[in-house]
């Protein structure tokens, strides 16, 4: 039955309330306060929950409703709670979220997101002091393959990449059988990274990657192919087109904290121009 009211509530909330007024059903009342279907239209604003999500969301929500207005009418009836100091904060914090959403607002207006390659080379020119690599970069093909896949002398082959055709079979043969398959000749990734994937063991890395090593084994019912096709060393300057990523955030983070300034700036200047500060 219980179940059923619920599902008869999910329906009411999915159609607007026809008015201000109409609140809908009563879901619980807790002291003088009550909760109605209408407080929990913005849950389900822009969301297509099924029913029984629906159903569970609205219980979820009405359970936690009562508890929070159990303890908050105790903690108001307290005589060892700071109502005034309370009130305060909450202004505050109240007062800090209005500021954030209008300045929010206007970065979304007047943030330029465009930022140049000849900005991004600049940065990373200036501070280069900042891009030294705590590991081995690494271009690299890795494949792995389950014990049961077909042609592995041939893959043998191929992944020496010793002809230009090597890597289009490579790349063939992967998308049909290999469990893992990795090849980019243009992006760097971390070593470390590559090592959450394939389970090398008993290596000098140094030497292994600066090699530019070669090697296939087995393990586990797989056959694992890994080459090294480039590498960048550890504690030396690590490559611009590995870092334009992180260099735009930082330009763009730069960009933000000086508008955000900008606005503040602006809307104190023009609230006492327009004579709408007193300071006594």
């Amino acid at each position: 039955m219980l179940r059923f009211i619920y599902c008869l509530i999910f329906l009411g909330l999915i159609v607007s309330c026809s008015s201000s007024e109409d609140k809908g059903e009563l879901l619980a009342k807790v002291y003088d306060k009550e909760l109605y279907q209408a407080d929990l239209d913005y849950l389900f604003r822009n969301h297509n929950y099924n029913t029984k999500d629906s159903i569970e969301l609205v219980e979820q929500y009405r359970d936690q409703w009562v508890e929070e207005q159990i303890l908050v009418h105790e903690a108001e009836n307290s005589a060892d709670i700071d109502m005034d100091a309370i009130d305060k904060k909450a202004e505050h914090y109240k007062n800090n979220l209005l500021i954030h959403q209008l300045e929010s607002s206007l970065l979304e207006e007047r943030l330029d997101t465009n930022v140049q390659k000849e900005e991004i080379r600049a940065y990373y020119k200036e501070n280069q002091q900042d891009f030294k690599l705590n590991d081995y970069l690494v271009k690299v093909l890795y494949m792995k393959i389950p014990f049961d896949a077909p042609d592995i002398e041939k893959v043998a082959k191929w992944y020496m990449l010793k002809k230009e055709t090597d890597i289009e079979e490579i790349d063939i043969y992967s998308k049909i059988y290999a469990s893992n398959y990795y090849y980019d000749d243009e992006n760097w990734i971390y070593f470390d990274d590559l090592l959450k994937e394939i389970p090398l063991q008993d290596i000098k890395k140094d030497r292994f990657i600066m090699n530019r090593s070669k090697i296939r084994f087995e393990e586990s019912g797989y056959y694992y192919f890994l080459n090294i096709i480039d590498y960048k060393l550890k504690n030396t300057l690590s490559p611009l087109d590995f870092e334009e990523k992180n260099i735009k955030e930082r330009i763009l983070n730069m960009r933000v904290k000086s508008l955000r300034e900008e606005i503040k700036n602006e809307l104190l200047q023009k609230a006492h121009e327009e004579g709408n500060v007193e300071v006594f």
